[in-house]
C-alpha cells in the first residue's frame, strides 16, 4: 500500500505540471496510458495498442475497423476492385487538411507507401511487398497496382498504414532520421500540443477534420505505468479512463462506484506462454507437450481472471474469430506430462528435484515476464510451481518491457534473432481479426513471418501461409486458416494460455460516447468522432 500511495503521488505531480486549461476545459478528457509512446509520429510510437492506437488519432490511414472490426472507408469515399483483385482504385474524400492547413492529396497517399517500402518499418513494410505500383492521376484518386490477389490488402494494409505528409517527411530519408524525427503533423482528429517525455501527452480537436466535429475538445494523456496508481487514479476522478483492462478482482468494487461506468466484451489479446524454438532443448516437441500438459489452464484462468477470460485455443485463434478452427482442444494433464518426460528419457539422474537430458543437462529455463504486466507476473509464477512439480526448474525473471523485448523480439525484428528460453507474452487485438496474422505468426522467413518470435519452422505451415495471402474467397481462406490452426496445435510452437475479456472502467460525467470495439475495447478513434459520410 506505501507503494501505491507514493506511484499516486507522482501521478498527482504530474497532472500538476499539465496546463490547468488542459484539465479545467468543458471536453477535457484524461486518459491514463501505460508507456512513454514517443513523439507519437508513425516511426516513434512503441506498441500495438495503445501506441497505434492513440498514433491514429492523429494520424489516418485509408480504411479504419469499426467496431467490429471490419475496415470501413476513412480517408477514402470510393472503391473500386479489379475482377482480378489486382487493381485498386480508391477517389479520396475532399477537403482533407493536415494539421498545418496543407491539403492532402494523392501525392500523399502514394509517396507514403513508397517511403514506408525504402525507410523500413517493422510494422508496415512488410504489408507493401505485394505492391507493383501507384499511381497518382489526379489529386483525388490513387491506383494500387498488386503483383498477386491479397487477402489482407484492405485490412492489414489500407486500414492500418497511417498517411503521411509528402511535404514534411520527404527529407527524411533514413530509418534512424525518421526515429528521431519529432514532427507530428497529421490528418487526424487530434493534433498534437504538447509532448513531455516520460510525463504526458496533450492533444487537441483539430477544427478542420473533415469527417465532422470531434466529440472531445481536449485529450490529456498522464503516463502511469503502474497498473494498481492507474485504476486508483479513476476512482479518485484524477483520470477518466485507464486504456488498461481493469484487474478483474476490482470489477465489483467499480461497478458498485457512483459516477463510474463498466463495459465489458471478448478480448482479442493473447496471453502466451512463448517457446524459443531455437533452444536446443525446446526444439523437442516431447518438452513443449509435456510443459503444454503441466500448465493447467482453466485453473490459470480462475485464478488469474476470476473467470473473466476465455481459455486458449491451441491452433492460437480466438473462439470468437470468425477465422476459429473448432475441435482444436487441448486438456492438460499433470500424468501426460510426466508420461512424455520419462518416454523421453528425461529422468532426475541426481536426485536433485530437476531432470536431466540422457546427455545429463538439467531442464533448466529462464521464463520472462513484463513488470507491468501482474497477471503475467503471476501466470509465470503458476508456471513455475506447474513445472516444478514434474521435475523442470523455472527462474522466473521480471524486466521492464522494453528489456522484454529487447530480448524476446529485438528493434521488432525478428531477423534479428532472439535471447530468451520462454516468455510470458501476447499480442494485442489486430492480429487476431485478420486470417493473415497466421502468416505473420508462423511462417519461417523472417521477411514474411514478420511476428514469428519463437523462430518456427514448418514447410507446410509456409505452403499454406503462402496460397492464404493470395486468397480473396473468404471460405477458401477459412479452410486455409483452419489447416494452419491444427498444424499448429500439432506442433505447439507456442501454448496460449488465455484471451482475457476487456473490461474498463470510466467517469461517464467527462465522456459518455464511447465505442467498444471487439476484441479490444474503448480506446478507438470512434469513440471520438463518428465515421465519415461517403
Amino acid at each position: 500500500m506505501r507503494t501505491v500511495a507514493i506511484l499516486a503521488m507522482i501521478l498527482i505531480a504530474v497532472l500538476a505540471t499539465i496546463p490547468a486549461a488542459g484539465l479545467a476545459q468543458t471536453g477535457a478528457v484524461r486518459i491514463a496510458i501505460r508507456r512513454d509512446e514517443g513523439s507519437l509520429n508513425p516511426y516513434t510510437y512503441q506498441s500495438g495498442y495503445p501506441g497505434w492506437n492513440i498514433m491514429t488519432l492523429v494520424y489516418d490511414p485509408l480504411f479504419y475497423p469499426d467496431a467490429n472490426n471490419e475496415p470501413i472507408p476513412w480517408l477514402v469515399r470510393d472503391v473500386k476492385v479489379s475482377t482480378d483483385g489486382r487493381t485498386w482504385t480508391l477517389t479520396l474524400h475532399p477537403n482533407v487538411r493536415w494539421h498545418d492547413g496543407r491539403p492532402l492529396t494523392s501525392e500523399d497517399v502514394k509517396f507514403t507507401f513508397e517511403y514506408v517500402q525504402k525507410v523500413t518499418h517493422s510494422r508496415w513494410t512488410p504489408t507493401t511487398r505485394n505492391l507493383d505500383g501507384i499511381e497518382a492521376p489526379n489529386p483525388q484518386t490513387v491506383v494500387f497496382r498488386l503483383k498477386a490477389p491479397d487477402a489482407g490488402f484492405r485490412l492489414r494494409t489500407l486500414a492500418d498504414v497511417p498517411i503521411l505528409p509528402k511535404h514534411i517527411w520527404e527529407s527524411v530519408t533514413t530509418v534512424a532520421a525518421a526515429r528521431a524525427f519529432n514532427n507530428t503533423v497529421g490528418s487526424g482528429p487530434f493534433r498534437v500540443e504538447e509532448v513531455r517525455a516520460g510525463q504526458f501527452y496533450r492533444l487537441s480537436a483539430y477544427p478542420q477534420y473533415f469527417a465532422g466535429p470531434v466529440k472531445v475538445r481536449e485529450l490529456v494523456l498522464p503516463i502511469v505505468r503502474d497498473a494498481t496508481v492507474s485504476f486508483t487514479a479513476v476512482q479518485a476522478g484524477e483520470v477518466d479512463l485507464s486504456e488498461r483492462p481493469l484487474n478483474p478482482e476490482l470489477v465489483a468494487q467499480f461497478e458498485r462506484q457512483p459516477g463510474i461506468k463498466v463495459v465489458r466484451g471478448p478480448g482479442f489479446a493473447s496471453t502466451l506462454l512463448q517457446f524459443n524454438l531455437e533452444h536446443p532443448l525446446l526444439r523437442d516437441l516431447r518438452l513443449r507437450r509435456a510443459i503444454a500438459n503441466a500448465v493447467n489452464t482453466n485453473l490459470m484462468v480462475k485464478l488469474l481472471t476470476l473467470g473473466y477470460a476465455v481459455v486458449g485455443s491451441p491452433g492460437y485463434i480466438h473462439p470468437a474469430s470468425p477465422f476459429y478452427a473448432s475441435g482444436l482442444k487441448f486438456e492438460a494433464s499433470k500424468a501426460k506430462a510426466v508420461a512424455i518426460l520419462n518416454e523421453a528419457g528425461y529422468r532426475d539422474r541426481n536426485n536433485d528435484g530437476v531432470r536431466e537430458t540422457p546427455e545429463g543437462t538439467p531442464l533448466r529455463f529462464t521464463l520472462l515476464a513484463q513488470a507491468e504486466n501482474p497477471l503475467r507476473i503471476r501466470g509465470a509464477e503458476l508456471v513455475r510451481t506447474w513445472l516444478k512439480d514434474i521435475g523442470i526448474a523455472i527462474d522466473v525473471r521480471v524486466a521492464d518491457d522494453a528489456s522484454v523485448i529487447d530480448l524476446v523480439w529485438p528493434d521488432f525484428d525478428v531477423c534479428k534473432g532472439r535471447r530468451f528460453d520462454l516468455s510470458m507474452f501476447g499480442w494485442s487485438a489486430p492480429v487476431m481479426t485478420r486470417p493473415t496474422a497466421l502468416v505473420d505468426l508462423f511462417h519461417s522467413s523472417c521477411q514474411i513471418g514478420t511476428i514469428n518470435i519463437g523462430g518456427y519452422k514448418n514447410a507446410q505451415i509456409d505452403r499454406l501461409g503462402e496460397q492464404l495471402v493470395v486468397t480473396v474467397d473468404s471460405n477458401r481462406q477459412k479452410q486455409i486458416a483452419a489447416q494452419m490452426q491444427k498444424i499448429v496445435a500439432e506442433d505447439l510452437p507456442v501454448h496460449v494460455l488465455y484471451y482475457q475479456d476487456v473490461i474498463m472502467a470510466y467517469r461517464a460525467a467527462a465522456h459518455d460516447k464511447w465505442v467498444f470495439q471487439k476484441g479490444q475495447g474503448v480506446l478507438t478513434k470512434l469513440s471520438f468522432v463518428d465515421p465519415p459520410k461517403r
